[in-house]
């Protein structure tokens, strides 16, 4: 009889899902819990972890504004587009310069478009 792990709840069915659609379209993603503090991040795929340099452990839980990537150039308007569409559970595109972590402790820019997207697990 196989053995199974971790719990087969509806909510991570529900992720899986998600996780499963866009990790075939060469996305680079995030996906954080709206009802805990700071909106933590919970899941991010591989792309998003080449795209910023850092890895998923260094990610988990951290806010989904990814102050972590903030830097000289990062703009507090975009930041404050971010934080807004959060707390109104809004859908919104922001376009915002972020910072890649290398190991030569360099600030790399890169710009990113951000699709905020919210969804919600009830029927």
């Amino acid at each position: 009889m196989p053995v199974r792990r971790g719990h087969v709840a509806p909510q991570n069915t529900f992720l899986g899902t998600i996780i499963r659609k866009f990790e075939g379209q060469n996305k680079k993603f995030i996906i954080a819990n709206a009802r805990v503090q700071n909106c933590a991040i919970i899941y991010c795929n591989d792309g998003f972890c080449e795209m910023t340099g850092f890895s998923r452990p260094d990610v988990m839980q951290k806010p989904c504004t990814c102050d972590f990537l903030h830097g000289p150039e990062t703009k507090r308007h975009d930041v404050a587009q971010i934080a807004q569409a959060l707390l109104g559970s809004e859908e919104r595109k922001v376009e915002v310069t972020y910072y890649h972590k290398n190991e030569f402790f360099q600030l790399t820019e890169f710009k990113c478009i951000i699709n905020l997207d919210y969804i919600d697990n009830y029927n």
